[in-house]
């Protein structure tokens, strides 16, 4: 399997028959990527735990806070196996912009995936194809 981006269709639906369709950019992340973007962003939080040694009483409850929560988002970020580029889509309901793709990624490659319409708060369906 080829680790380069590579252009997908995506799809937002409703229903069978309601559906929007547009073109996306689908990066797929390989074990040892996985494994970097995990401990980084393991380390960002290791360095917000740092910031708040010098604060009196936050720090008893903060820092082992933000370790706990690095632990957790890292285990979270290594899971991700794939990442949408930042797209938008119309809602097949009321035809309101939906932004999707970006942040830590996504668990598998095609989906589907349970996403909400910003505006009209629909329960919508997205799905990736080759």
């Amino acid at each position: 399997m080829s680790h380069e981006p590579r252009d997908v269709q995506v799809t937002l639906s409703a229903t069978p028959s309601e559906r929007t369709t547009g073109p996306g950019r689908l990066h797929h992340f390989t074990l040892g990527r996985r494994i970097l973007r995990a401990g980084g962003v393991f380390l960002l939080f290791v360095l917000l735990a740092a910031v708040l040694i010098p604060i009196p009483v936050i720090h008893l409850v903060g820092i082992p806070l933000m370790l706990l929560l690095g632990l957790v988002t890292g285990a979270r970020t290594l899971g991700r196996e794939a990442r949408l580029d930042r797209m938008h889509l119309a809602c097949p309901k009321c035809d309101a912009r939906n932004d999707l793709g970006g942040g830590l990624g996504l668990p598998n490659a095609t989906g589907p995936f349970d996403v909400t319409c910003s505006s009209c708060r629909r329960g919508l369906t997205l799905t990736i194809e080759a």
